[in-house]
């Protein structure tokens, strides 16, 4: 796929190359409907049109999973259209994978999903800071029904998965070993 992406190429022929590579790689299909969303496309959480051109100067997010052996995976991932991040978008990504590296490490047996995430925001707070999206001042004056990272990060970082790509799971409960749980920080 990175191969193959590139300023001119549609957002549906991106999905046909992940089609394409799930296929030849004898999985049973999409977990989920994919999202393969270039530019401002990118910051609409569940886009599935899949269906505008990608640009040069543009981030590609690829949000998709195979399913395979009766089993679901989901993988995000945003990579450059032309092969290069910008300055921003470089940062961006950066402070993104900051959170994810934090976060991966804190997904252990014992901890509630509720506790996870509330150590994740603490850094998506520091890396949003970081990139001057809002200041410490503002942070500890913010409403608390309405944080402020939510304007940027407004989903949860795990949910469970197995044989559906949201299987059951109680997020209240201690985690144990054998769980499967994805681990996608995002910033939009």
């Amino acid at each position: 796929v990175l191969q193959q992406v590139k300023p001119g190429m549609w957002e549906y022929e991106l999905e046909a190359e992940i089609s394409h590579e799930l296929t030849i790689n004898r999985a049973n299909g999409h977990a989920y409907s994919p999202i393969i969303a270039g530019g401002i496309n990118s910051c609409v959480l569940h886009y599935i049109n899949n269906n505008e051109l990608l640009k040069d100067g543009d981030i590609a997010l690829l949000d998709f999973g195979a399913e395979y052996g009766n089993y679901a995976s989901d993988l995000t991932r945003t990579i450059p259209v032309n092969g290069k991040f910008t300055e921003r978008q470089k940062q961006i990504y950066d402070a993104t994978y900051q959170v994810f590296l934090l976060a991966r490490k804190n997904l252990v047996k014992g901890i509630t999903l509720k506790d996870f995430q509330s150590t994740v925001v603490e850094e998506m707070d520091k890396q949003l800071i970081g990139l001057g999206l809002y200041s410490l001042q503002e942070l500890k004056s913010q409403d608390k029904n309405k944080p402020l990272h939510r304007r940027y990060f407004m989903h949860g970082t795990s949910h469970f998965m197995g044989l559906d790509v949201h299987d059951v799971g109680d997020r209240n409960s201690k985690l144990e070993p054998g769980m499967i749980l994805t681990c996608e920080p995002g910033i939009y």
